[in-house]
Parts: C-alpha cells; sequence; structure tokens
C-alpha cells in the first residue's frame, strides 16, 4: 500500500476538488507552477515540489525504476 500527501500553498491554485460520498471518490486537480525540485528522500519518498504546492508519495527506488521501464512481454 502507497500513501500521498499534497499540500497546496493557496487555494487559487487548486482549480477542482470533488468529493463522490456515492462513489467513495475523490478528485484533486490543480497547478504546481513551476518544478523547483525532485527528490527522492531516503530511497523511500518520491517529492515533486513546484511553486504552489509539493506531493510526496510513498515509493520506493525500485518501484519508481520498475514504472519508469516497465518490462516488456515478448510472444
Amino acid at each position: 500500500m502507497h500513501s500521498f500527501s499534497v499540500q497546496m500553498s493557496n487555494t487559487t491554485s487548486i482549480s477542482g476538488l470533488m468529493v463522490d460520498r456515492k462513489k467513495d471518490g475523490v478528485f484533486l486537480e490543480g497547478e504546481l507552477g513551476l518544478i523547483e525540485e525532485i527528490e527522492l528522500i531516503e530511497e523511500r519518498v518520491l517529492m515533486i515540489k513546484g511553486v504552489n504546492g509539493t506531493i510526496r508519495i510513498d515509493l520506493s527506488k525500485e518501484e519508481l525504476l520498475h514504472a519508469l521501464h516497465p518490462q516488456t512481454s515478448s510472444g
């Protein structure tokens, strides 16, 4: 299981927020703005920091590399 966090510096950077209790879903959309930093913290948390906010995702280095270079099946 992977956790995540989204921290926005102000509400003007958020263009959409929807909570659908019937479908138990949440949608958040916004503008991070110019990317200032991308870092893999302790090889466990991917952090993408923009001028308007920061996204953190609990994702190991191995999982990130696997997602960037998925194995193709031949056959």
